[in-house]
């Protein structure tokens, strides 16, 4: 049976993505522009990104984000530098981001108590990018739900295609809405380790050799050093990876042009975010 080596990419706006293509040639060369349009064969992605779930595992190119026309998100550096390290190997992307979605409230898991509700889904509201816009959010736990359900699907697509799926990372980068008061930013930890925790009772069977990678988020946030310090404790602490993304220089103040967009990356660094969560995993 054929190896499935799986990727998980969740959390909010900035794993979503919205660099913007027309940006890119500043950055990269044609050739490698190309590929991110034209997808890449041996990195699928199947995902769920505000109001759009792709048909299955497609092509993993810009425009997997669904926040704008004419976007890309981290899984686009995520495939480049695979494809460049392991060419000869098949990965598929599951990846579930919404804009704004808080670990507070919209990603609790289980383990946190009554403030979880196990059928809070997306559908509760006809439109979830207008109610996340509008400040409206369905009861707490539905970007879990929603993770672990495309998680579901894609497993089964995968084993009636005859693979044998496995989990190999865990990526997650999320954390911008919980970082503007310091009480959710002390609580920010638990929740997280409390949603691990669930995520990896529920997958066992599939977690082989998973590596658990968690990114810090931007200087934009009011309380972006404490909660990336907490970030840093914990990963240390269980043995799981830490991405500086401060450190590394990734920027958010540059584009677009005209009116900076300065809570999101730019095009060249939501690459770079994607090829940092790539680069620790190995095969």
């Amino acid at each position: 049976m054929k190896k499935a080596n799986l990727i998980v990419l969740a959390g909010q706006s900035n794993a979503v993505g919205v660099g913007y293509t027309k940006y890119l040639h500043k950055h990269f060369d044609e050739d490698t522009v190309a590929k991110f349009y034209s997808g890449y064969d041996n990195v699928l992605i199947h995902y769920f990104s505000h109001g759009i779930k792709s048909d299955g595992f497609v092509k993993t190119t810009v425009n997997c984000t669904e926040a704008a026309k004419d976007t890309l998100g981290p899984e686009v550096g995520i495939a480049k530098n695979l494809t460049e390290r392991y060419p000869d190997e098949k990965f598929f992307i599951v990846k579930c981001a919404f804009g704004g979605a808080t670990l507070f409230n919209d990603w609790l898991s289980p383990s946190c108590g009554e403030a979880y509700e196990p059928n809070s889904r997306a559908d509760e509201y006809s439109d979830i990018v207008e109610a996340l816009n509008s400040g409206k959010h369905p009861k707490g736990g539905w970007c879990y739900n929603e993770l672990t359900s495309l998680l579901k699907d894609s497993i089964k697509m995968l084993e009636k295609a005859g693979y044998r799926p496995e989990i190999r990372a865990f990526f997650w980068m999320q954390g911008e809405s919980d970082s503007y008061a310091q009480n959710l930013v002390a609580d920010y930890i638990g929740r997280y380790d409390k949603l691990l925790k669930d995520f990896k009772e529920s997958f066992t069977p599939y977690l082989t050799e998973c590596v658990f990678v968690d990114a810090g988020i931007s200087e934009k946030w009011l309380y972006y050093k404490e909660l990336n310090a907490f970030k840093q404790t914990y990963a240390k602490l269980q043995g799981y990876e830490y991405l500086d993304t401060v450190s590394a220089g990734l920027t958010t103040f540059f584009e677009p042009e005209e009116n900076p967009d300065t809570a999101h990356y730019d095009s060249n660094s939501i690459v770079q975010l994607g090829e940092m969560f790539a680069k620790k995993l190995t095969l």
